[in-house]
């Protein structure tokens, strides 16, 4: 069979430039295995920054720049790579040592944020700022960690749930919300459930960047796992993103580890973008249970070695096989309770008979 070459040396080097700028990593990645020419115009790293920057345009920002010009990371090619697909529930490449330290500094995050296709906020956080003050270390690194990119201070949040009608009871670290009063119309506007709409229009990118090992990884799953409002016929609501870490036994029992993204916004009622309330990060283990400061940074330490996909389908079938065994171990520590307590119940049956024989017979 004859084979047919296409000469690319023929074409124009704009042209050909202008036809290679068009591409996606993927198919630009793919195209540069075809021919040793495509090879040489695909190592351009100019054409990595521009795909970096229309794909996560928080990497154009100035904070952005200076901490990937000074990570070992080298290259936007190498970035791309490690940060476009999405993390596998449950597989490594290689266990990492734990003797290794995972300091807070060392990681920085790039968040965008889209909706209906448009990027409507991007931010880099460099560190950790709950751990960087050394009288709070201590104390950050055995409660549970949280991450926080976006967040309304009590002010902010007093008035912005007074908008919604609810009513604080009880201090800011432990707080109760009423049910939200909406008037008769209001209700009606608010009677539809937006959260297959936002399911549908958000999505979400979190990249971990380590600084000192020139690696990075995106800890969301780029389209919702879980939409809910926080009230029924509220304009309130939670969207949760993420990603699961397979870890070492000995950091956790379960082996498991949930990096759990919470985005709080609230719709308007002209319509149009939303208004972003929070966007934070956290840690759980299988259990549901928060993982403290030292603990989560080892988790994130061991997400850098986890596999990763560019098949969403695989990536959601992962979420499937985690909240199944979430629920297999959930029903397992009912049951185990419900034994401990029919065992309790018998012995103290058991007592009160024996003592009721004593009284009465002896």
């Amino acid at each position: 069979m004859e084979q047919k070459v296409c000469h690319f040396k023929a074409l124009n080097g704009d042209v050909l430039a202008d036809i290679i700028g068009r591409l996606d990593g993927s198919t630009l990645a793919a195209a540069a295995c075809t021919c040793s020419d495509l090879r040489d115009i695909a190592r351009d790293q100019c054409l990595w920054k521009q795909l970096c920057h229309s794909t996560w345009p928080s990497t154009a920002l100035e904070e952005a720049n200076l901490l990937l010009s000074s990570s070992p990371i080298g290259s936007f090619h190498k970035f791309y790579a490690n940060s476009y697909p999405l993390l596998l529930h449950g597989k490594q490449i290689k266990s990492p040592e734990l003797k290794t330290h995972a300091t807070a500094s060392q990681f920085a995050s790039l968040v965008d944020l889209y909706y209906t296709k448009e990027c409507v906020l991007s931010k880099v956080l460099d560190g950790i700022p709950q751990a960087v003050d050394g009288n709070s270390r201590r104390w950050y690194s055995n409660c549970p960690f949280k991450l926080e990119l976006l967040s309304l201070d009590y002010d902010e949040r007093t008035r912005f749930d007074n908008e919604l009608g609810y009513a604080y009871i009880e201090d800011d670290d432990e707080e109760r919300r009423g049910p939200p009063s909406i008037s008769v119309s209001e209700g009606e506007k608010l009677r539809h459930d937006h959260c297959k709409e936002l399911e549908e229009k958000l999505r979400l990118s979190w990249v971990l960047l380590d600084k000192k090992k020139g690696k990075a990884v995106n800890l969301s799953s780029w389209k919702p796992v879980l939409v809910q409002s926080r009230w029924p016929f509220s304009a309130d609501y939670v969207i949760h993103f993420g990603s699961i870490v397979l870890v070492d036994e000995s950091l956790l029992s379960n082996k498991l580890a949930m990096c759990k993204i919470v985005v709080g916004c609230k719709l308007r009622e002209s319509g149009g973008c939303p208004k972003w309330r929070e966007i934070s990060m956290h840690i759980e283990d299988l259990t549901g249970a928060s993982v403290g400061g030292s603990k989560s940074l080892m988790v994130l330490n061991h997400a850098l070695d986890c596999l990763r996909s560019t098949n969403h389908h695989e990536v959601k079938q992962g979420f499937r096989q985690y909240e199944k065994r979430k629920r297999e171990m959930m029903r397992k520590k009912e049951l185990r309770e419900t034994l401990i307590e029919g065992f309790c119940v018998s012995i103290e049956v058991a007592i009160f008979v024996t003592l009721c024989y004593i009284y009465l017979f002896l």
